[in-house]
């Protein structure tokens, strides 16, 4: 086992993408003084021997620095390193990500922290860097690369939003205005001119919007569909002009109707294709939510709410899902996590990309666990624990 001085007493392994999200929040949140903190990525078999030898040159290097305090932190950091990888043969098959320095909490007070990952995905890199943060870099491209993208065209008359959803989050990355008029109801032919011009400044819109989704959207190696969406026949007259590269037409794999080219249409065009979407992350916490308000109407026992009691859920080994906002913090989602590693309980974040979050922070405080059996349970083995001491 590896030794690791801390927050956690020993190796962690990532089990899967939400967790190495969480862990990269975490150490987003620590600042070293001066380039104190280290971040060591090894990759899998790689000899953990070779890697003491160069973290020991590393260390009569850091004698050369100047500042007595950086100095000191680089050397003690990498001390406290090199004593937790002893007696480690090589690294594991995925690798193995390692930081550690101290955290300066304020000037003048430092607090020592040290992570040592297992990440659920290779690690094809040998990485040393001592900064003022931790690099999470590499750990975030496993993540862009393991997530599966959809694009989103919601697209009206003059107006067009270009959204990407990834995983649990989406986000509108680029829109697109052109003033294309309304339909003339004036005769003869005036209006036939009319007309034609209307159609010409739409055509162009419609390749603007085009141009745009092509240069994003093909960029994209994961894209694994796209949605588009709008009021009336637009959409389908946008789809019409051919503009659209071949490769994104064959992943278009709906074509619903939306409000409007803004945050509103995108929402509409995500549930509108919830069947197309169950895979995703976002789609997941919204139906587990649905559960949960079904649940809490239909059968209360099988529910319950606030920190205190499914922390006392989980303890008595009743939860089965345990739901908990984005908004309780990194820290208090960590160690969740780290309580939950080994046991049959799901651990689901909903993030507040989820419209459904409002619910889950405002009337369940943040938490919720779902119950394998009646939560009366937990009551009765309280009394009858109460009774056996008496």
């Amino acid at each position: 086992m590896l030794k690791v001085d801390g927050v956690l007493g020993g190796r962690t392994g990532i089990t899967d993408g939400e967790e190495l999200k969480i862990m990269i929040q975490l150490l987003k949140k620590y600042r070293g003084y001066a380039t104190t903190l280290i971040s060591l990525y090894i990759n899998g078999d790689r000899p953990i021997p070779d890697v003491l030898n160069m973290l020991r040159n590393e260390w009569s290097v850091a004698s050369n620095i100047k500042d007595k305090t950086t100095r000191t932190h680089v050397q003690d950091a990498l001390e406290r390193i090199i004593n937790a990888l002893k007696g480690t043969a090589k690294a594991p098959p995925n690798g193995l990500a390692v930081f550690g320095g101290f955290h300066m909490e304020k000037p003048g007070s430092y607090k020592w922290v040290m992570y040592a990952i297992i990440p659920p995905y290779k690690i094809s890199t040998y990485k040393y860097v001592c900064d003022t943060r931790f690099h999470t870099e590499l750990l975030e491209d496993m993540i862009s690369a393991s997530s599966s993208v959809f694009g989103i065209i919601v697209i009206e008359r003059g107006e067009a939003v270009i959204a990407l959803l990834k995983g649990s989050y989406w986000e509108i990355v680029d829109k697109v205005e052109f003033f294309v008029p309304n339909k003339h109801h004036a005769g003869g032919q005036s209006a036939l001119r009319f007309k034609r011009q209307t159609e010409h400044l739409a055509e162009t819109f419609y390749k603007l919007v085009a141009e745009d989704a092509n240069k994003i959207l093909l960029q994209i190696p994961n894209l694994k569909g796209i949605i588009v969406a709008g009021p009336g026949p637009t959409k389908e007259d946008f789809l019409k002009e051919g503009g659209l590269d071949s490769r994104l037409m064959d992943k278009i794999i709906a074509i619903v109707p939306a409000c409007c080219a803004d945050i509103s249409g995108v929402l509409e065009a995500i549930k509108a294709s919830e069947d197309k979407l169950k895979e995703t992350e976002y789609v997941k916490a919204k139906k587990l939510m649905e559960e949960v308000m079904y649940i809490a109407v239909k059968k209360p026992d099988y529910i319950v709410y606030g920190r205190d009691n499914v922390l006392n859920a989980i303890e008595k080994g009743i939860a089965k899902v345990v739901l908990i906002s984005e908004d309780i913090g990194e820290d208090e989602i960590f160690k969740l996590t780290t309580m939950l590693r080994g046991k049959k309980i799901d651990l689901v974040v909903i993030p507040n990309s989820v419209e459904e979050s409002l619910t889950l922070s405002k009337t369940f405080g943040g938490y919720v666990a779902i119950l394998a059996t009646p939560s009366w349970i937990i009551e009765e083995w309280e009394n009858a624990s109460q009774s056996l001491t008496q």
